[in-house]
C-alpha cells in the first residue's frame, strides 16, 4: 500500500498490517452484502473484529476505505498480469489487451467487492476510488502502472501518446464490463467478448501488430 489521500497511518507492524488486511476485507464483502450506499465504518469495524476507533487510526472513514482497497485490487491485478504474461511466448499489444480483459473478469467474478470498487469505474466518483498518477498528460495512475507494466515488465513496444491511448481504452473497456455485468454476477459472455474485439481492434491499429 502506498501513501494516498484518505489513508492516516500506513501500518509497519506485522500485526498491524493483518488488521487492515482484515478491515480491508471486511469492506469488500460487505460491499457485496450491502452495497456502497449502505456501508458504513461501524459495520467494517464490527465484520472486521475490531473497535471502529482502529479503523480510523488507518483510514479518513469511508472514502479512505474505498482508495486504499482500489489500490489493493490493483496490486491484485497487476499480480494476475505478470503470471499470464510469464506464460506467454510472444506478447503483442493486441494479446495483452485481451490478457487485460479476462483477469478483470476474473476478478470481477471471484473478488469480493471489486463489482463496486472497481477501479476503472465509470459511474460519477468512481475515479475518486484511486489516487490522482503523476503524468502530464492526465494524471491517471491505473493508465500509469498498466502502461509502465506493459513497457517495462512485459516488454511490450512503446506506443504514442501512451496515456491517452491507456485512458480511452480503460474507459472503454469499463463501459463493456459494466454492460456486461449489469444484473448478473458472471456477466454476459456476448458482451465481454465484444469488449474484447473492441480492444483488440483498437491496439491492433495502433501497434500494426494484427497477429494473436
Amino acid at each position: 500500500m502506498i501513501e494516498l489521500p484518505g489513508v492516516r497511518r500506513l501500518p509497519v507492524q506485522q500485526r498491524s498490517i493483518e488488521r487492515v488486511e482484515r478491515i480491508l476485507d471486511a469492506c469488500a464483502a460487505l460491499l457485496d452484502e450491502v452495497g456502497f450506499d449502505a456501508l458504513t465504518v461501524a459495520e467494517v469495524a464490527r465484520h472486521a473484529g475490531v473497535p471502529g476507533a482502529t479503523v480510523y487510526q488507518f483510514f479518513d472513514g469511508k472514502p479512505g476505505l474505498m482508495r486504499a482497497l482500489a489500490l489493493r485490487n490493483l496490486d491484485s491485478l497487476l499480480v494476475r498480469l505478470r503470471r499470464r504474461v510469464a506464460t506467454e511466448a510472444a506478447l503483442t499489444w493486441p494479446r495483452a489487451a485481451e490478457i487485460v480483459i479476462e483477469e478483470t473478469v476474473e476478478m470481477r467474478r471471484a473478488v469480493p467487492g471489486f463489482t463496486v470498487v472497481d477501479f476503472a469505474d465509470t459511474r460519477p466518483g468512481g475515479a475518486s476510488f484511486l489516487p490522482p498518477g503523476e503524468a502530464a498528460e492526465g494524471g491517471d495512475v491505473l493508465a500509469e502502472r498498466l502502461y509502465a507494466f506493459a513497457v517495462e515488465e512485459a516488454g511490450l513496444p512503446a506506443l504514442p501518446d501512451p496515456y491517452r491511448v491507456m485512458r480511452l481504452a480503460i474507459e472503454t473497456a469499463a463501459v463493456a464490463l459494466r454492460l456486461a455485468f449489469h444484473g448478473t454476477r458472471n456477466g454476459d459472455p456476448a458482451m465481454i467478448d465484444q469488449g474484447r474485439r473492441l480492444l483488440r481492434a483498437y491496439f491492433a491499429d495502433l501497434s500494426g501488430d494484427t497477429g494473436r
